[in-house]
């Protein structure tokens, strides 16, 4: 994690040190999780929306292109109804999100004072999980038990909760005044992980788990068994698909000042004068 923290923070120091045209803001809004534990009816599978925020900066290249860096704080849940090997088992895990991602903003409408931008976005992000699960009146961790069978001989090694994600999407921003604007912005995380909820695609024997990573993570790992003495039973506990989980919600954001972006010349004939660098680029995270 730490070497993954100096890269953040080296490309946080380039973005400042070239940036022209800067602005800093937050985004408050909702997170959302895909995967072996969210529920399929669409109805219900909203009701497992958890708060989310963070906070960006932007340095606007110009009037169509910035580069953005920011720091998210996301809270995710899931409860499984079609798992059939488990007693509707369920999760939940906070992720702290760093990314470094490109806008671009496709057309303009409106001047002066008053701008609708709508923008796409893309780039990487590193992601920090830590799948917990109820028990006894509390919550425990999920990563350290090994309940697929982690770190016995034939089972793969413990699944890292340090992952690489790719973060995309888009929205929509109205620029208020030369000082602030707001926003409303949507986007997807595709993970290379299966593991967001400690349940992936894999075949396990309960007694391996029993004997080797002991008897809670074997009962975390299938709540039907009843315990050792059932015998040698194998069982698949999940899919075969990735995890994703999805942050939108509402931005503000300030302008720090500078002598590019929105306020290049381009810009200031379309928007009737405005002073160089006072508009804004797109408000998100």
């Amino acid at each position: 994690m730490r070497k993954w923290l100096l890269v953040f923070n080296i490309c946080c120091t380039a973005f400042m040190l070239k940036a022209q045209s800067l602005e800093a803001g937050l985004i408050l809004g909702g997170s959302l999780y895909s995967g072996d534990l969210s529920p399929k009816e669409f109805g219900v599978y909203f009701q497992e929306v958890n708060p989310a925020g963070g906070i960006f900066g932007r340095l606007n290249l110009n009037d169509y292109i910035s580069m953005r860096i920011g720091a998210s704080l996301a809270k995710i849940t899931g409860t499984g109804d079609t798992l059939q090997l488990t007693t509707r088992p369920s999760f939940r895990s906070n992720i702290l999100e760093l990314s470094l991602t490109g806008e671009i903003y496709p057309f303009t409408i409106g001047s002066g004072d008053f701008m609708l931008k709508p923008y796409l976005f893309g780039g990487g992000a590193i992601f920090r999980h830590n799948p917990q699960t109820p028990f006894d009146g509390g919550w425990i961790d999920m990563q350290p038990l090994g309940t697929q069978g982690q770190g016995l001989e034939g089972y793969p090694e413990p699944y890292k909760l340090t992952q690489f994600s790719i973060p995309f999407g888009g929205g929509i921003k109205f620029v208020i005044n030369d000082t602030w604007s707001i926003g409303a912005e949507f986007g997807w995380r595709k993970t290379f992980t299966d593991y967001l909820d400690d349940i992936s695609d894999a075949t396990v024997n309960y007694l391996d788990i029993y004997n080797g990573n002991g008897a809670l993570a074997a009962r975390i790992s299938n709540g039907l068994i009843a315990g050792p003495e059932t015998g040698d039973v194998n069982f698949k506990r999940g899919g075969p698909y990735k995890d994703w989980y999805y942050m939108s919600g509402i931005t503000v954001s300030y302008f720090l000042g500078g002598s590019s972006g929105y306020g290049s010349s381009s810009s200031r004939n379309r928007v009737g004068g405005r002073k160089r660098g006072k508009a804004m680029g797109c408000p998100t995270f």
